[in-house]
């Protein structure tokens, strides 16, 4: 699901809230004044390369660098070798 951020005309503070699709364009009352007729707000949206989360939790601080961790798997590794890896199955928000 979603999230989104909002402005509030009233009080001017911004929040976030999960919503589906369908209801992404539904009123919204601002959880710190209460006042209604907050806006959606429009950001930059988070794009992930193949292989980018594996490779943040492996280079995090005081974890074994990539090039370690990566001679400790087998040569057909989908996270070592550029291979795919079956997606994952479908979850029911």
């Amino acid at each position: 699901m979603p999230t989104y951020a909002f402005r509030c005309p009233d009080c001017g503070g911004t929040f976030d809230e999960r919503r589906t699709f369908a209801h992404s364009d539904d009123p919204v009352t601002c959880p710190a004044c209460g006042g209604g007729g907050a806006t959606k707000q429009f950001g930059t949206p988070m794009v992930l390369r193949k292989g980018m989360a594996a490779r943040a939790l492996l280079e995090a601080p005081g974890r074994v660098p990539v090039a370690s961790a990566s001679a400790a798997h087998s040569s057909g590794c989908p996270c070592c070798s550029g291979g795919s890896v079956p997606p994952a199955s479908p979850t029911i928000d």
